[in-house]
C-alpha cells in the first residue's frame, strides 16, 4: 500500500486566543496535485504556513515521508524536500532573475544540481531565460509569479506548495500558470495547491479539500467535487 508523502492529523492552530484551524486531516500522495479551496479567511494560508513550519500547531501531527515534522523549522523542511511559493509572487526586486533563481538552490543537496535545475526552469519558463539579466523588480506580475515558482523548483523538492499562484494575474495568464503547474507535476513532482480559482484548480488536480472557517467540510476526487451541487452553487456560480 502506498503511504502518503504528506499527512496531517487533527491539526489545531491558533493565533493567541483565536483558533484558525480545527482538527484538520489531510493527505497528499506521491505524484498527485491536491487542491485546497475555500473563501478568504478560511485558513488556507495558515494551513501552508503550518505545514512548512512557520506556525506550530497546538495539537495534532504532521508527517512527511513517514517522519514527524510537527515542530521542525522551515529551513529544515526545505532540506527534507519540501518548498513553498508564498502568496504574492515575492521575489528579490534588486537581484537579477538569474540570481533570484540561484537563491533557490542554496542548500548543499540542490547546489550540485544547479545547472540542470536552471535548464529545467528555463524550459518551463522561456520568458525567464529572456529576462535572465533583468532585475526582479522590472518584471511584470505574471513574470514575477514565474520567477517565484522557478526559484522554488531550484531546490529540487519532492513536494511543492503553492499559495494562490493566480492571485492578481490577468485571466489569460491565470490559465497559463495552471497549465504550467500541471506540466511541472507531470514530471513526477507532488503539488499541494491552495487556490481561490476553484474551476482551474479542480481541473488540474486529482483530489481536493474544501476548507471553511478552519475546518475541512468536504473532500474527495476533484472531478466529483466539480459536479457537487454545493460546490457548484458556492464556488462555481452555477
Amino acid at each position: 500500500m502506498i503511504e502518503p508523502l504528506l499527512k496531517l492529523e487533527k491539526i489545531d492552530v491558533a493565533y493567541r486566543d483565536v483558533q484558525v484551524l480545527h482538527g484538520v486531516d489531510l493527505e497528499v500522495y506521491p505524484g498527485e496535485i491536491v487542491t485546497v479551496i475555500g473563501p478568504n479567511g478560511a485558513g488556507k494560508s495558515t494551513l501552508l504556513s503550518t505545514i512548512v513550519g512557520f506556525q506550530v500547531p497546538r495539537k495534532g501531527l504532521i508527517s512527511f515521508r513517514g517522519k514527524t515534522i510537527t515542530n521542525i523549522p522551515p529551513e529544515e523542511t526545505v532540506k527534507l524536500g519540501m518548498t513553498t511559493v508564498p502568496e504574492g509572487a515575492r521575489v528579490f526586486t534588486d537581484m537579477t532573475v538569474l540570481d533570484n533563481l540561484k537563491m533557490g538552490s542554496y542548500i548543499k543537496s540542490s547546489r550540485v544540481h544547479r545547472k540542470e535545475s536552471l535548464e529545467m526552469v528555463f524550459n518551463f519558463f522561456p520568458r525567464l531565460y529572456e529576462r535572465m539579466r533583468q532585475k526582479g523588480g522590472t518584471l511584470s506580475g505574471g513574470e514575477r509569479q514565474m520567477l517565484a515558482i522557478g526559484r522554488a523548483l531550484m531546490s529540487k523538492p519532492s513536494l511543492l506548495l503553492l499559495d494562490e499562484p493566480s492571485l492578481g494575474l490577468a485571466p489569460m495568464l491565470v490559465r497559463k500558470v495552471f497549465e504550467t503547474v500541471a506540466a511541472i507535476a507531470s514530471t513526477g513532482l507532488t503539488v499541494l495547491l491552495v487556490e481561490q480559482n476553484v474551476h482551474f484548480s479542480l481541473e488540474i488536480s486529482k483530489r481536493a479539500y474544501v476548507l471553511e472557517n478552519g475546518r475541512i467540510v468536504k473532500h474527495g476526487f476533484s472531478e466529483e467535487l466539480m459536479n457537487n451541487d454545493y460546490i457548484k452553487k458556492s464556488y462555481l456560480a452555477l
